[in-house]
């Protein structure tokens, strides 16, 4: 991180590089401490991870991290991905829940990332090349606080669903903080860790998070991991966290 800040290394360095960083299976043996619903493997226990080191963060197999797990949960149980023929954008798509959505043969897959190689697509989630109403689920996970233009990328996700779709959305909420704070002037990387609290955030996402969305036409609803029983929280290893179940009003 010190050296992230010092050479105020540009994110699409870091974000285009981490694949070509990544091992299939870290140093860490099987064992009946940990289990990961993305990959569903047992691990003797996950590794820290994060600017913080948060303990028992990240699955050694498939690289997922908690909020990765709870949203493959909501994915799976909420709305019975692996069970439906759906047409699915996912936006930087994480590894290992790719994994998952391509072995399932009736989804018809689609990923975009700006920078890493791994998506399917280069493209920007603020002018996104699809056709109006062409997916039934859009997933988003902790990239809107990265992009300048959140309001457009969302915009454009209104535009590509379909009428009965669902877009979700998972961002690092302050929830401390009532209105979600930026500054577009703030682009060093230092400067944006002092501000944001990470070299490459461009806003702290407030409570009102969810009006944002809501106002580019989406109605929203969230899902709370606080619903999830204390011993599947401890047993996935899932914090705190959020998640904005997005859908079109209906049509009159």
């Amino acid at each position: 991180m010190a050296s992230l800040l010092a050479a105020d290394t540009a994110a699409q360095n870091v974000y285009g590089g981490r694949r070509a960083a990544r091992r299939p299976m870290l140093d860490t043996p099987p064992g009946h401490g940990r289990y990961c619903p993305v990959c569903r493997c047992w691990y003797r226990r996950f590794l820290p991870f994060g600017i913080r080191r948060r303990r028992q963060a990240l699955c050694p197999g498939c690289g997922s991290l908690e909020r990765h797990r709870y949203l493959w949960l909501y994915l799976e149980t909420a709305l019975g991905v692996t069970t439906r023929r759906l047409s699915v954008l996912h936006v930087a798509p994480e590894d290992g829940i790719r994994r998952r959505l391509q072995d399932c043969r009736a989804i018809r897959y689609t990923s975009i990332d700006l920078h890493d190689p791994g998506a399917a697509t280069t493209m920007d989630a603020t002018r996104l090349s699809f056709r109006d109403r062409s997916f039934d689920l859009i997933i988003c996970c902790h990239v809107l606080e990265h992009v300048q233009d959140d309001r457009a990328a969302m915009q454009e996700f209104a535009r590509v669903l379909r009428p009965a779709g669902h877009a979700i959305i998972l961002v690092p909420l302050d929830k401390n903080r009532p209105q979600t704070y930026e500054d577009k002037t703030i682009t060093g990387t230092e400067d944006r860790m002092k501000a944001f609290g990470h070299p490459y955030h461009v806003r702290v996402c407030g409570r009102d998070y969810g009006d944002r969305i809501a106002a580019s036409g989406f109605n929203v609803a969230t899902a709370s991991s606080r619903t999830l029983s204390a011993h599947t929280r401890r047993f996935y290893r899932i914090n705190r966290l959020t998640l904005f179940d997005c859908r079109l009003p209906p049509i009159n």
